[in-house]
């Protein structure tokens, strides 16, 4: 035989069915879980974008607001000095001191020069209130601005919070399903496993009964007709009770001489098939649990008597007909 191992192949009754839909299923829950998942995290990614942003925002308003208390301050003191001046202006021309005295008193001169100094301070006064309302506006203005963008962002951040709420309810609705899917498939493979195992046994019973002992017997997992005596050309010591040998169909007679040529003690070069029917290690622990014998497991197949080592061929053979075979020449 071509093949390498035993590829034991679920049989094709309704439960078999059953549990390929709920395994397709499951995985297609699990793609989309896996989408979920990451659209969930894009969503969180753009929330903390978002959310830097507000606090930005907040950041900068704060500073504009603290830059417009300091120009108030200032044009505050600016229009006091202004009120002071306008209360002096007002209480000199009232007492006739100042520029208006010097006037009724004859002095031009002085009054030329009041007149200018008051005109100069007054500007000057006036020049700074109005570079300070101009500069208080502007302020006010990038102030509204950033209000209006630090109302934006959080409308963004709202969004992307809602948004990640969302995504996050699908993921665990996802997870729920996945969860749901998963119970409904174990108790599937179950029932799947407990028809194989009774199909297997079946079987076996079928061919014990029959009763007739063909000299060959066979199911391999790849070793072909090149496998060595390993443990000679017999059956190997009993392990566990006696059983009844079954009778071989057909095609397992010609397995057992195209793999071992009736050899139930051979081994295989590699020593990774084993018995009559050249089982690897994994199919024969399979096989052997199918066949009703858990007490050959993990025994090496060439070490199983005759009847053990027919009896597993027969229940692998129940269960995946020619499958393991295919490749040597019974099955070509």
């Amino acid at each position: 035989m071509a093949t390498s191992s035993v590829t034991v192949l679920a049989p094709r009754p309704a439960a078999a069915n059953q549990v390929g839909d709920l395994k397709a299923q499951a995985k297609a829950i699990e793609q989309k879980l896996v989408q979920e998942q990451l659209q969930t995290d894009a969503y969180q990614q753009q929330y903390s974008v978002d959310s830097g942003k507000v606090a930005a925002d907040a950041q900068a308003v704060a500073q504009v607001g603290r830059q417009l208390a300091l120009d108030q301050q200032q044009y505050n003191s600016d229009t006091a000095q202004v009120r002071e001046l306008a209360i002096a202006s007002y209480m000199n021309g009232g007492q006739l001191t100042g520029a208006d005295a010097a006037l009724f008193e004859g002095n031009a001169e002085e009054v030329q020069s009041a007149s200018e100094y008051n005109s100069i301070a007054t500007g000057n006064i006036e020049t700074a209130l109005s570079q300070l309302q101009g500069a208080q506006d502007t302020l006010q203005n990038q102030q509204a601005a950033l209000r209006q963008q630090q109302a934006k962002d959080q409308a963004d951040e709202t969004q992307q919070a809602t948004a990640l709420s969302q995504a996050t309810s699908t993921e665990h609705a996802m997870e729920a399903e996945q969860s749901l899917v998963t119970g409904r498939l174990a108790a599937a493979v179950a029932a799947q496993t407990a028809a194989f195992d009774a199909a297997a046994k079946a079987a076996v019973a079928a061919a014990q009964k029959a009763g007739s002992k063909s000299g060959a017997g066979g199911t391999r997992s790849g070793a072909g007709p090149g496998a060595s005596p390993g443990a000679g050309p017999g059956a190997g010591s009993a392990v566990g009770p006696a059983i009844p040998d079954p009778a071989l169909p057909p095609f397992l007679q010609c397995v057992v001489q195209a793999e071992s040529r009736g050899n139930y003690g051979a081994v295989s070069p590699g020593g990774m098939y084993m018995g009559a029917f050249q089982f690897s290690q994994s199919t024969w622990n399979f096989a052997a649990k199918a066949a009703g014998l858990p007490y050959l497991v993990d025994v090496p197949p060439n070490r199983a008597t005759k009847p053990q080592q027919d009896t597993v061929a027969v229940a692998l053979y129940a269960l995946d007909g020619q499958r393991p075979w295919l490749g040597d020449r019974c099955s070509a």
